[in-house]
């Protein structure tokens, strides 16, 4: 895709393991133990991140193209604390093919969902398993709004 528009300013990433529900911490840290050359490269994402990454391949561009069909944060398991983006230390999203695969079946051995196996490939995104669905629900966000990100942990067992 040709480059267009004017990049806004990045929004600041959230990095730490600190703010997943504690057993997806907890298995987000084995992943990274298993899979040589593995780093977080986002976990917690808000509003703001959310939106700016929806503009890539709609508002503007650097030809990368879209990133994201979730327009705001209440529509990833990343605002909920219950999604990563993992990527290579040193190749980042350029990794071979073979990394992401290892990636994938570390985190599947966790019993985690892999990006990597969506129609719209996600390599870097890991998120916890079931009970979960592969978005939140309408529901999920009104556990939020009344009872925080604990209330929804609570909800899909990732306490």
């Amino acid at each position: 895709m040709p480059k267009r528009g004017t990049l806004p300013r990045a929004v600041a990433v959230v990095k730490s393991l600190d703010v997943l529900a504690p057993a997806f911490r907890a298995k987000i840290e084995r992943v990274l133990e298993a899979v040589p050359y593995a780093t977080v490269a986002e976990t917690l994402r808000t509003d703001a991140r959310q939106r700016y990454l929806y503009g890539f391949g709609r508002q503007y561009d650097d030809g990368r193209g879209i990133v994201t069909h979730s327009e705001t944060a209440l529509d990833t398991w990343h605002h909920y604390g219950l999604a990563a983006d993992i990527i290579h230390q040193a190749k980042g999203w350029e990794a071979p093919m073979q990394w992401w695969q290892q990636l994938g079946a570390a985190a599947k051995a966790q019993g985690l969902v892999w990006g990597g196996d969506w129609t719209f490939r996600d390599y870097p995104h890991i998120q916890w398993g079931a009970p979960m669905r592969r978005s939140p629900s309408p529901s999920a966000a009104k556990l939020l709004e009344t009872g925080g990100v604990e209330a929804v942990w609570k909800a899909v067992n990732a306490i």
